[in-house]
């Protein structure tokens, strides 16, 4: 049995999966599995997966399914004492899976994540997503910032058999949100403060094509929480007020990207003196800025 499954979901990811895959072989590290788990692609995918040896466990499924179902779906076959995320189109850097067992191994957290950069498709590096937290109990902090990029991440397989915990297969947008908020809503977390992956952000990604329900989403997965334990909300009202107002935000960034600055305002105006980055954003979209500069000022 292998002490990490990775799992791979790959819908018609053939572009970027031979450096994807070809980053797990190439670590110093080496008592893990992949699950790999081809969601109906079309492309070349299967080829390019089944050319590794048996550490690559491939999987396939007749039709396409929604990330949450494929994600849940992979895990089943999972065996690994932890999980970790490999994206087609994402990259695991050198020392990545030493480094987070050894921190894993050493203590009893749930769930670990660490600094990333952004890439975009021609390899060149975007910016980096440094961790602004520290380990241990930080669900009150990811309520103010939440900065876990999917790919850093790894989790106690224990941890989601214990408290069945899964992807919400309803979502479409974050998925990934939802199952690790509950995850820090109840466990420490461990926060690596150093780059351990590379995330790569691509035009016309499912983020970019998923806005319009980024602040529907997220929502749900707050209400989920909160009613599920009211004693959170209750302790920590304030961290829950600020990812709630932070939902008009979103609301903003959607109208912004329809070129339409007017309802833009009108979201965000709704919580314009909470943070003095909604009242920047509120002053950009009065200000005959064009929508695509506004966006890469908003790191869209």
């Amino acid at each position: 049995m292998p002490l990490i499954s990775i799992i791979i979901n790959c819908f018609n990811g053939e572009r970027f999966l031979r450096t994807a895959i070809d980053s797990v072989y190439n670590q110093d590290f080496d008592d893990w599995e992949i699950i790999f788990w081809d969601n109906a692609s079309t492309d070349d995918s299967a080829l390019i997966a089944k050319s590794y040896g048996r550490q690559l466990k491939y999987y396939s499924n007749k039709k396409t399914t929604s990330l949450g179902k494929a994600r849940n779906m992979a895990l089943k076959m999972a065996t690994g004492k932890y999980i970790a995320f490999l994206d087609c189109d994402d990259v695991f850097l050198p020392g990545k899976l030493r480094k987070q067992v050894s921190q894993m191994e050493g203590n009893n957290f749930a769930l670990s994540y660490s600094d990333a950069t952004v890439i975009d498709e021609f390899n060149r590096k975007i910016r980096k997503i440094k961790t602004k937290n520290n380990s241990g109990y930080i669900f009150g902090n990811l309520l103010r910032h939440y900065e876990i990029v999917m790919a850093s991440v790894m989790i106690r397989r224990q941890v989601l058999e214990k408290e069945g915990f899964e992807f919400a297969e309803e979502l479409k947008y974050c998925p990934d949100y939802n199952l690790f908020m509950k995850i820090a809503s109840c466990y420490t977390i461990c926060v690596i403060n150093d780059n351990l992956v590379n995330y790569r952000r691509i035009n016309g990604s499912l983020s970019r094509q998923s806005v319009d329900i980024a602040s529907s989403e997220i929502k749900f997965t707050l209400d989920y929480i909160f009613s599920s334990n009211p004693e959170l909300k209750s302790r920590f009202h304030l961290e829950a007020a600020m990812a709630y107002d932070k939902l008009h935000y979103y609301d903003s960034v959607a109208k912004i990207y329809d070129n339409n600055k007017l309802e833009a305002r009108k979201h965000i105006i709704k919580v314009i003196f909470k943070r003095w980055q909604y009242f920047l954003l509120y002053l950009l979209l009065l200000l005959p800025f064009p929508t695509k500069i506004i966006l890469m000022l908003l790191r869209r």
